[in-house]
């Protein structure tokens, strides 16, 4: 493997990343990296990549070749149409890499490089949340999002919870109007009431990019049998019941709302799920069924 394997075996930071179709916002997450090796942190960066079709691959092997990431084998998640399984396998296999590689990092960050990544947090800002984990009572720490945060598939409290989500998303796609009016009823208000400028302490958050206390990531695990949730809430919750401690989103930790997850009127919610349909008829079967079930929110 990469020298960067063999480094010393105590690192700040590890990232485990998967990734596909993001060449855009790949630079930015290298420029993550290097702003946090500037400010004098130890980095490594694991990142599984399979079937892009826009120079993903060709920017992460140049990558590796500079030692700046590991490239993590992940091509077996093609040949996975179920979407949330597909993702809990992918990211499992990268934690797995991390066990494997001697390393034992202070802090992982487990990140989304798409859309999310566009404008990255500051480096200032990273190790700032990263410091929140010295609190015993926390095992992790997500990131905001504006205008509004978005991840719902990934959120739990004592108050909320969406693990049914897309169970209740499927029954009402057959009509674009009764479609749209779950989104304006059921979505749309729960992300702006987790849209605050202070902490929010809950049981499971991720919303593109959330930091663990390296010692409880590797006693966790985002596989379960049965039917497939978010792979984020299958992990934070073994966590939370393995260790009594909570999460936080981090109104100090900002990323931008994916546009395919932002909040609009009815004609623009109309474009964007047409666009969707007209992507994914030209995929093949296996891939347009997950892409269908996973689009909307994740």
């Amino acid at each position: 493997m990469s020298e960067l394997i063999a480094a010393p075996k105590k690192c700040d930071f590890v990232f485990l990343s998967l990734a596909k179709d993001c060449a855009r916002t790949v630079p930015c997450f290298l420029d993550l990296l290097g702003a946090l090796r500037s400010e004098g942190a130890s980095v490594a960066a694991f990142v599984g990549e399979n079937g892009s079709r826009d120079g993903t691959r060709a920017l992460l092997e140049r990558a590796q070749a500079a030692e700046q990431i590991i490239l993590v084998p992940t091509a077996f998640m093609a040949e996975i149409p179920d979407r949330l399984k597909r993702m809990a396998l992918g990211r499992e296999r990268l934690k797995m890499e991390l066990e494997a590689s001697r390393l034992e990092p202070r802090i992982v960050c487990v990140i989304d490089i798409d859309n999310v990544l566009v404008r990255p947090p500051s480096a200032a800002a990273l190790i700032e949340a990263a410091a929140k984990l010295d609190r015993t009572d926390i095992f992790g720490v997500s990131a905001t999002s504006r205008p509004h945060y978005y991840d719902l598939l990934a959120f739990q409290d004592e108050h909320r919870s969406f693990e049914t989500l897309l169970d209740d998303l499927a029954r009402n796609r057959g009509n674009i109007f009764s479609y749209y009016r779950f989104f304006r009823s059921r979505i749309y208000p729960h992300q702006r009431a987790l849209t605050e400028d202070r902490e929010i302490e809950c049981w499971s958050t991720f919303n593109g990019l959330c930091l663990y206390r390296g010692d409880i990531y590797r006693l966790g695990s985002y596989l379960r049998r049965g039917r497939s949730i978010c792979e984020h809430l299958v992990f934070n919750r073994g966590l939370a019941e393995m260790t009594g401690a909570s999460m936080l989103v981090d109104p100090g930790l900002v990323l931008p709302t994916p546009i395919d997850h932002s909040a609009q009127s009815f004609l623009p919610f109309v474009w964007r799920r047409v666009c969707k349909l007209l992507a994914s008829r030209r995929l093949p079967a296996a891939s347009a069924i997950g892409a269908a079930r996973g689009s909307l929110l994740r």
